[in-house]
């Protein structure tokens, strides 16, 4: 870490290079990107590490807590209320 801050810096003399450089900087067009990120925490896209096996995580049936039938919800009941 040192030897980072051996050696010397010297100052630039010519300075006509950095003001052609500007003037080749300014006639680029810099726009932003075209899409515009999604809103939210990016996804985690881990990779696998050798022998992990991906696990599929079952689906929890909806049940009705009006009618305890399978398949939709109490806002969505469609049988009579006693």
């Amino acid at each position: 870490m040192v030897a980072a801050y051996v050696g010397s810096v010297t100052p630039v003399n010519n300075t006509d290079d950095i003001i052609e450089l500007t003037g080749q900087l300014s006639e680029l067009d810099m726009l932003p990107p075209t899409r515009r990120r999604p809103p939210g925490h990016p996804r985690k896209k881990r990779f696998l590490s050798r022998g992990e096996v991906r696990m599929k995580t079952t689906r929890r049936r909806t049940v009705c807590s009006r009618c305890k039938g399978c398949g939709h919800n109490r806002a969505t009941c469609k049988t009579p209320i006693n």
